[in-house]
């Protein structure tokens, strides 16, 4: 099926840069099979013109699949970006660390129990614009972490126990 699934792809028209990937490289469309022709195929008619004109044609073609791709770009980079945040811890700060356990049978370990992330860790230096080196408080080894595995530590102030006022015990209808 190898042959039918790439004249498939090599025939349909790309969203981004709205000629088929066939014609950006040999200059023509390709040849359908007589079952899979039809009116609306193009470049099936036979059309003699010279290599300059033709040259001329494809720059021009070109010129318009370059602007094609690039609003393109933007469109798709704007969709990434929606839901995006852009996130750069700060020396001294915590966070926690992606973990990525794998399952072991023979140890009864299921990795997809197990907790996401670890720490919290300090942030003790930036080695380039994406890696850190990260601590655990207390302890003096370091070791390096990319930003994309961390997220923000906050820390959370729990009472021990919720007071009602009345009792001065814990209320679990509340």
């Amino acid at each position: 099926m190898l042959p039918e699934i790439s004249l498939a792809i090599n025939s349909i028209i790309s969203d981004s840069s709205g000629y088929t990937p066939a014609f950006l490289t040999q200059g023509r469309e390709l040849r359908l099979p007589a079952m899979l022709y039809d009116e609306l195929t193009h470049g099936s008619g036979v059309v003699h013109t010279g290599p300059e004109d033709k040259a001329s044609h494809l720059k021009g073609i070109l010129d318009i699949v370059r602007s094609n791709l690039q609003r393109a770009f933007l469109e798709q980079t704007r969709h990434y970006k929606l839901r995006r945040r852009e996130w750069r811890p700060t020396l001294g700060s915590q966070v926690w660390l992606r973990q990525h356990p794998l399952s072991k049978a023979a140890e009864g370990f299921a990795a997809k129990l197990a907790p996401k992330y670890d720490g919290p860790y300090t942030v003790a230096k930036f080695t380039s614009p994406n890696l850190v080196c990260r601590r655990r408080p207390g302890d003096r080894r370091r070791r390096i972490a990319n930003i994309s595995q961390l997220k923000p530590y906050y820390a959370v102030d729990t009472p021990d126990t919720i007071d009602d006022g009345i009792t001065g015990a814990c209320n679990p209808a509340r």
